[in-house]
């Protein structure tokens, strides 16, 4: 019984270590986050892929990921504009060609 005891605290504990937590945020941009719906993993994911809290947001309010967010934004898109090149079903490789060549997505 004490080794299952012992064998279960160990796992509580391991459990808690690699809970998500806010380490190396100030108090301010703990803050910040919790306001903009963000929880401590999604925060440090999010801030992991360089964004900061507001353009987290409305990233992740339009349903991108960090990763799909981060390579529309290395393209220079806003989030306005990858959405409305989404809407209108072109793939990122797509709209930068189209992009290019001066189009613009229909907007919905």
């Amino acid at each position: 019984m004490k080794k299952f005891l012992l064998l279960f605290l160990g796992l509580v504990l391991i459990g808690c270590a690699s809970a998500p937590s806010w380490e190396g945020m100030s108090e301010s941009d703990i803050s910040a986050w919790k306001a903009a719906g963000f929880d401590a993993a999604a925060a440090q994911h999010w801030r992991k892929g360089g964004f900061e809290v507001d353009d987290a947001q409305a990233w992740a309010q339009s349903k991108f990921s960090v990763e799909a967010a981060k390579e529309w934004m290395e393209e220079k898109f806003s989030v306005e504009e990858a959405t409305n090149w989404i809407k209108g079903g072109f793939e990122l490789d797509e709209a930068i060609e189209a992009r290019e060549k001066g189009l613009t997505p229909v907007k919905p």
